[in-house]
């Protein structure tokens, strides 16, 4: 695996980045109408993240008179970045470029709750990758990992659901940094998502936006403004402190929806079985619906009351079918005393088929270091 320097990049600089992610191929100098910086100080900085083989110049487009300037666009053939979700049934690992298109993926043959080989394949994955002609000519920007569960301690230490328990309580972050040489984030799979929907908006109604995720577990991940929010203890979006103990199994989790089916006479193993099988006609789905709508629509209430965001998404690893009725059934908004409806966010099916986390999980490194 090739192995890029931490990249250490000024506010001016991340700034470029994010304006030639959002509206690249722009001209060079067509920069200065989106930053408060001189033609100057564009050049400069766009020259300099040349180098650094960040960005790349196409060719001009010609506009009136006078030297046309380059057209400028990430340089998506000379980085890449790793991202890990490691979910109870399975763990995934995936190669994106800078802007985040796919390159490799691989479902790992290690059981979820055994690190260490987990550890060793993804090494081992990592470095046949990089002896390919896709690879050769590119280095590693870093890697993210999605991990469910919640922070207990700021040093990116998780307490996780118990098919994944020997990832509970260690400096995650340290872990991948010191097996793959690469700089090394980790956040909650809900927040993971979140980032790669709205990474992957450009210019809807993104900017604030709230996630929900649906998994083994249940959890919303948050973006304010462009970006996420983690909270002063890293564990914004994480609402099973708004459900009572004894109404926990109530909450809209996939793993309490595969015991109510397998209670009906649906036999299922787990999460990917469900998203292969799933049936919205199977009688324990309108049931299950029916009792979590409860929980469900006060979740939405408090994002509303809280984040009040203009859209939430409605993904994780809930089947396209189910992610639909999720959002059927949600409580829609009332007129008040004046007869007037406050503003409500619409509720969207994630744009990403599958699970969006390991896509989040894949471009924190950019999201982190470069944008």
């Amino acid at each position: 695996m090739k192995r890029a320097d931490r990249l250490s990049l000024s506010e001016s600089e991340r700034d470029i980045m994010s304006i030639v992610r959002a509206r690249g191929p722009i001209a060079r100098s067509d920069i200065t109408e989106f930053t408060t910086l001189s033609q100057q100080s564009v050049h400069r900085l766009v020259e300099n993240l040349t180098d650094q083989k960040l960005l790349s110049s196409q060719k001009a487009v010609i506009k009136g008179r006078g030297k046309p300037s380059p057209q400028v666009v990430l340089d998506e053939a000379s980085t890449y970045s790793l991202g890990v979700s490691v979910r109870p049934d399975n763990v995934q690992l995936i190669a994106v470029s800078l802007a985040g298109a796919e390159l490799r993926r691989a479902t790992l043959q290690s059981q979820p709750n055994d690190r260490e080989s987990i550890m060793a394949e993804i090494c081992r994955i990592g470095s046949e990758w990089s002896k390919t002609p896709e690879f050769r000519a590119r280095t590693a920007i870093g890697v993210g990992v999605s991990i469910q569960g919640y922070r207990i301690s700021k040093m990116n230490q998780f307490t996780v659901p118990l098919p994944t328990k020997s990832w509970s309580g260690i400096p995650i972050d340290d872990l991948f940094a010191d097996a793959l040489g690469i700089a090394a984030f980790t956040e909650n799979n809900a927040t993971c998502a979140a980032i790669a929907e709205h990474h992957n908006a450009l210019g809807d109604n993104s900017r604030n936006m709230a996630f929900l995720s649906f998994n083994f577990g249940f959890g919303a991940g948050i973006v304010n403004n462009g970006a996420s929010v983690i909270g002063g203890f890293g564990n914004a979006g994480e609402l099973g402190v708004l459900i009572p103990d004894d109404e926990f199994k109530h909450r809209p989790a996939l793993g309490e929806l595969i015991k109510r089916l397998n209670d009906s006479g649906v036999e299922l193993s787990g999460v990917p079985e469900l998203q292969q099988k799933f049936d919205p006609s199977w009688p324990a789905v309108a049931e299950w619906l029916k009792e979590i709508s409860p929980t469900l629509d006060l979740t939405i209430r408090a994002i509303r009351a809280v984040v009040d965001p203009e859209a939430i998404y409605f993904g994780g690893e809930a089947p396209a079918g189910l992610r639909n009725l999720l959002i059927d059934t949600c409580e829609r908004p009332r007129e008040n005393r004046y007869g007037e409806v406050l503003p409500f966010p619409e509720l969207l099916p994630s744009r990403f088929n599958g699970d969006a986390a390991i896509y989040g999980a894949a471009i924190l490194p950019a999201r982190q270091l470069v944008f």
